[in-house]
């Protein structure tokens, strides 16, 4: 089974994460992606975030219907933070017979080397980088991009070499894959202020997803406005 991974804080999760699921799934091929909610995000913890099981729930309402899509609740059930490194060696041992792809996007991916043992991520995975697909000249700009994100691939990972294809080959044996994704620009930033503001969220969030929101309207008004906008 080949099995995407997008992982992030889905505070909340929005269109923008389940269209990435989706390009993802169709352009590598896989059998399905999982969203993999953080249970206690290493660098945004703080007041502002919703609790595990609700983002959780969220990700279920957002993919519900949606071939190939599904959410997997593994951090939440970890103490302490979330580590991705982790969660790839759990997942790994618990699953010998998937074969892993970790998605993400441009910005995270010329981070890695400042994870927690990012660059190992790769020893566990196929590494798929999301950049924005459009028009001149926003075209040169997402070349220059993963220009930029090969160069630091070979800074990383020395002897990464032309994949068949498309991508690259990387040393550890995974393979280093773009992704042009459609232009969305939605962030869950915005959604939390237009859920503040009370305007409507139709066409941000899947309409799963506005619903619970609707339903958990005193809980989640609650704990967004315990930071303002300036949650994860």
């Amino acid at each position: 089974m080949r099995v995407g991974l997008l992982g992030g804080t889905f505070n909340p999760v929005h269109t923008g994460h389940v269209r990435l699921a989706v390009e993802g799934r169709e352009a590598l091929g896989l059998d399905r992606v999982e969203l993999v909610p953080a249970g206690v995000p290493p660098h945004k913890q703080g007041p502002g975030l919703l609790p595990f099981a609700l983002r959780a729930d969220l990700c279920r309402a957002a993919v519900e219907g949606i071939s190939g899509l599904e959410v997997n609740p593994l951090e939440g059930d970890r103490p302490g933070p979330s580590y991705t490194i982790e969660t790839l060696r759990a997942l790994t041992a618990a699953r010998p017979g998937d074969e892993f792809c970790f998605i993400l996007g441009m910005g995270e991916f010329l981070m890695l080397h400042e994870w927690r043992e990012g660059l190992r991520l790769a020893e566990y995975a196929h590494l798929a980088v999301a950049s924005r697909a459009g028009a001149e000249p926003e075209a040169d700009a997402r070349l220059a991009a993963q220009e930029r994100a090969q160069r630091y691939a070979g800074r990383h990972w020395p002897g990464i070499k032309p994949a068949p294809g498309s991508g690259w080959a990387l040393p550890t044996g995974r393979s280093l894959r773009f992704l042009d994704v459609p232009r969305l620009d939605i962030c869950a930033s915005l959604v939390r202020a237009r859920f503040l503001a009370g305007r409507s969220l139709a066409g941000l969030v899947p309409p799963g997803v506005e619903r619970l929101l609707a339903e958990r309207a005193a809980e989640v008004r609650a704990v967004w406005e315990q930071a303002g906008n300036g949650a994860a």
